[in-house]
């Protein structure tokens, strides 16, 4: 089962990540970028990966006779989440600094404009809302190659933590009788 689990991760890995590319570029084609922003930070929060991936390990726990060890759901998870966010790096990547080089800057101005906004709404003060705005135009206006590295990495790290807990969750063990 240990090579099945491996290439059920690689396939939903790429399911989620081609998901993950129809919704970017669509969204990116078909909309303002101030549509664009609003409707990714959505999306951001809908856990679609973490739903199918539950989905598909009680299949595979099923498939495999109602028993799911933890090591063979995490390998199937945390290899689906690799393989993810390698797609979604990529994805970013090809975004923001080939197809549309601007981008970076667009969502910056418009991120500057939605947190004023919240601050102003939560009763920050002038000061805060200028240190704030500062910051936030310091970031870099282009997104390089070494940002989607580092934050694949960090995607990585959060992403085993998914996988830990829905292995968690999917994982039977055969339950083994008291003995007295």
């Amino acid at each position: 089962m240990e090579n099945n689990n491996i290439k059920q991760g690689v396939t939903y890995g790429i399911i989620g990540g081609l998901i993950f590319l129809v919704l970017s570029f669509g969204l990116w084609a078909v909309g303002s970028v101030e549509n664009f922003v609003s409707v990714t930070g959505v999306t951001t929060f809908i856990p679609y990966l973490f739903i199918i991936l539950l989905v598909v390990g009680f299949k595979l726990r099923k498939d495999n006779g109602g028993l799911y060890s933890f090591q063979e759901a995490l390998q199937f998870t945390f290899v689906a989440y690799v393989v993810f966010a390698f797609i979604e790096a990529l994805g970013t990547y090809v975004l923001y600094a080939i197809v549309d080089p601007d981008m970076t800057a667009k969502v910056i101005e418009i991120t500057i404009a939605k947190t004023i906004q919240m601050m102003e709404k939560f009763g920050a003060t002038e000061a805060q809302i200028e240190d704030t705005v500062k910051r936030m135009q310091a970031e870099p206006k282009a997104t390089s190659f070494k940002q989607v590295f580092l934050g694949l990495g960090l995607a990585i790290v959060f992403n085993f933590v998914k996988a830990l807990i829905l292995s968690v969750i999917i994982k039977k063990n055969e339950e083994i009788p008291d003995q007295i």
